[in-house]
């Protein structure tokens, strides 16, 4: 699945308005973000080609080919094309652990949420909804001044419209209702001030 097929231009200008609409009623900062992939899993792959690469082995070692002669370039190609094959998606996806790909996301988000910039609103109000769709997973990660002041699993809603959205191979309308709950969230706690600004750009990241 790529972002391509579930944002076209005007998914991305439907999000972009969600966002701008959102934080109208809210001094905090949505930052929505949908990539392909947290990480290639480079260590999955490779323990899933050597796998591969020791059955053929077998299989000549059980043939009436000279093993010495045969084993190392057919392992070796074997273990080549395995570690391409096991970067595939739909078969990556069931390759990874569930504890992996929840890691590898976490790790992504977060790290994410620094390059972005988001830690650096004024009054430590941004949030970031983070879509990862080979692992199927959403990550909220809100910045110290929201998490000080909400209740543990607000987000779980938000996360849910996401999904569903997905699932339903309507990204574009899942994410534009969770942008606008998380507005709702946020207006309750952090109204608009007086002075306030747009401090990061309302486009949704790729």
């Amino acid at each position: 699945m790529r972002v391509e097929d579930l944002f076209d231009p005007e998914g991305h200008e439907a999000v972009r308005g969600a966002v701008q609409e959102a934080e109208r009623h809210t001094s905090g900062e949505i930052v929505p973000m949908v990539v392909e992939r947290s990480d290639d899993y480079p260590g999955v792959r490779a323990v899933a080609a050597v796998i591969l690469a020791f059955a053929a082995g077998v299989v000549v070692l059980a043939s009436p080919l000279d093993a010495r002669l045969w084993i190392p370039p057919i392992e070796l190609a074997v273990f080549a094309a395995g570690y391409v094959i096991a970067g595939w998606p739909p078969v990556l996806r069931r390759l990874l652990p569930v504890s992996i790909r929840t890691l590898r996301v976490h790790q992504a988000a977060h790290l994410a949420f620094l390059e972005e910039g988001i830690v650096e609103t004024r009054d430590r109000t941004g949030i970031l909804l983070y879509i990862s769709l080979l692992e199927h997973r959403v990550e909220v990660v809100a910045d110290r001044g929201i998490d000080e002041r909400v209740q543990e699993g607000t987000w779980e809603g938000v996360v849910r419209l996401i999904l569903d959205g997905i699932r339903r191979r309507r990204a574009e309308e899942g994410l534009v209702d969770a942008i606008r709950l998380c507005g709702e969230i946020l207006a309750v706690q952090f109204p608009p001030r007086p002075d306030d600004t747009d401090e990061l750009p309302d486009r949704l990241r790729t």
